[in-house]
């Protein structure tokens, strides 16, 4: 026997049990035990176990600890202001960081990941948190160097913690001028 005095504003809704003989259907029976399963469910998923550390290797040359999953921004950073798609990205950077990520490798090759990257993380103020990579890709000591600055100022950095040389265009020119900028500290 089922018997129950809902108080009044808990359960509007339901109207007074019956005091004898409840029954309940085949169907009330599955969706009370339904309400009943979600209901014991949430507080396993209000309070998840911490998320495990990131795996990182160590940078050869300065055994600094970087993790080994990074964010791509090709394509999915190439948003304007104002669309759906750029909103969601703050998002992207949070869960990002909240796993214990850095790595954040963008291109002047696509599009306005770079510049997007850099708008997102000057208004978070989580420039300190990423570990910047971008891309070289194009001809010629001034055209690499115009390039490369360009990249800095789309990222809004100073220092770039890694630069690439893409596909390996003109990597003799550009490894020339990425060693002077290494000695200067522009470039990690």
């Amino acid at each position: 026997m089922l018997r129950a005095t809902p108080s009044a504003g808990y359960w509007p809704q339901m109207p007074p049990l019956p005091s004898k003989d409840f029954h309940l259907t085949r169907a009330e029976l599955l969706r009370l035990g339904a309400a009943l399963c979600a209901g014991a469910a949430l507080p396993a998923f209000a309070q998840r176990p911490p998320m495990p550390a990131m795996n990182t290797r160590p940078i050869p040359s300065t055994r600094e600890a970087l993790p080994v999953i990074g964010c791509g921004t090709w394509i999915g950073f190439d948003q304007r202001p104002g669309t759906a798609e750029y909103k969601r990205l703050p998002g992207v950077l949070d869960a990002l960081f909240a796993a214990g990520g850095t790595v954040i490798d963008s291109s002047p090759m696509y599009g306005r990941s770079e510049e997007t990257t850099g708008e997102l993380l000057a208004a978070s103020g989580r420039h300190d948190k990423a570990f910047l990579a971008t891309k070289v890709w194009t001809s010629g000591r001034e055209a690499g160097i115009a390039q490369m600055e360009q990249s800095f100022a789309r990222l809004r950095t100073r220092r770039m913690d890694l630069m690439q040389v893409h596909n390996l265009v003109d990597w003799r020119t550009h490894l020339a001028t990425l060693r002077g900028w290494k000695d200067k500290d522009r470039v990690r």
